[in-house]
Order: C-alpha cells, then structure tokens, then sequence
C-alpha cells in the first residue's frame, strides 16, 4: 500500500505595509527586549548576547549577523531576506509565521526549538543544527541543507522539496510521510524505524540498503 504523502499548507507572516526603520547596530540588545512592526536594512549586527528577546512583525533584509547569541527568542510574524545568519545562536527559540528567503545559515543553531509554519526558501544551511526540535508545516524549498542536524527532532508535515540533504543527521527522528523524491543526498543519517513511510525515488532505495543488510548488485 502506498505511503500518504503529507502536505503542508503554511500561514505566511502578518506584516503590515507600513514599518519603521530600526537598527540594533549602535546599542547593545537586552534581555527580554521587543522589537515590533520594523524593519532592518543593509548593516550588521554584531557581538551581541541576550535571552527571551522577541521580535513581532520585523522584516530582517541583508543583515549580517556576526556573533549573535540570542537563546529563547521569540520570533512571530518575522522575515529574513538575504541575511547571513552563518553561527547564529537561537538554541530553544519560537518562531511562528517565519521565512527565510535566500538566506545562508552554515552552522545555525535552532537546537531546542518549537518552529510553526516556517519557510526556507533557496537558503544554504549546510550545517545547520535542529536538534531535538519540534517542527510542525515547515518547508524547505530549493536549498542546500547538507550535514544538517535534526537528531531526534520532531518532524510533522515537513516538506522537504528539491533540498540538498547529503550526509544530513535525522537519527532519532521519523520520516513518515515526508517526501525525500526530489531531494538530493548520497547517503543521510537514519534507522530503520524513523525510515518507515518515508517517500522516496527507486534510486533513492539504494542509499538506505544498509539499513536492511543487503547489497545491491548491478
């Protein structure tokens, strides 16, 4: 019987036509503090360490984050447009109603995380770490996440669509009813068990054959 596949719909953010300039460029961000209905543009925000910062209707745009460090975020109605986010620290985060379009995220860090109707769209996240995460109509749409990391992560209706997954960590997770068909990967971390009901291409089958003790003869 054929495995259902599952389909996400995504609530896009709720922004508002009208936004204030903000920076965070010439101040240092403090815990707990929120930014709301704003937008940063062209700049970089740099050696900055707080918790439970949250940003509400804030558009990110060629945004350099360097050596950021913001645990327990809360992101709702948020944004990111060709903003390096490369190391980013955003371990036991919330983001709600986010998109990251043309993003590169090499090493960035969602560790703990509660992700709803997120999108990532032509990003680079090789790297990228969600480990023990919890990501529900989140879609990954024409990006590189090589050598990501979602150990044990919780993956419902999670689209995965024309991503390069190579080498990438989904030990302790479960793929059933993820389509991987139009991804590309040699080889990525996984069991037995959290294969079940994983949608894949025939050609495909052959880089999971050691999973059930067999070898495939041409």
């Amino acid at each position: 019987m054929a495995t259902k596949k599952e389909k996400s719909t995504l609530d896009g953010p709720r922004i508002p036509d009208q936004l204030a300039s903000l920076t965070a460029e010439d101040y240092e961000i403090q815990d707990k503090q929120a930014f709301e209905n704003g937008r940063f543009s062209q700049g970089t925000i740099a050696n900055q360490t707080a918790d439970k910062v949250s940003f509400d209707r804030v558009i990110f745009e060629n945004i350099v984050f360097d050596q950021i460090n913001l645990e327990r975020a809360e992101l709702t109605d948020v944004v990111f447009n060709r903003c390096d986010l490369s190391n980013a620290n955003f371990r036991d985060s919330i983001l709600h109603r986010v998109e990251f379009n043309n993003c590169k995220m090499l090493g960035f860090d969602l560790s703990n995380s509660t992700m709803r109707n997120v999108k990532f769209d032509q990003c680079n996240g090789q790297y990228s770490v969600y480990r023990f995460a919890d990501l529900k109509q989140v879609s990954f749409q024409q990006s590189n996440f090589d050598k990501a990391d979602y150990y044990q992560a919780v993956l419902s209706k999670v689209e995965f669509t024309e991503t390069g997954l190579d080498q990438t960590q989904f030990s302790g997770a479960k793929l059933a009813g993820i389509d991987l068909s139009s991804c590309e990967f040699q080889s990525i971390g996984i069991t037995l068990e959290g294969l079940q009901g994983c949608i894949v291409t025939s050609d495909q089958v052959r880089s999971f054959a050691h999973l059930l003790g067999v070898v495939i003869k041409d």
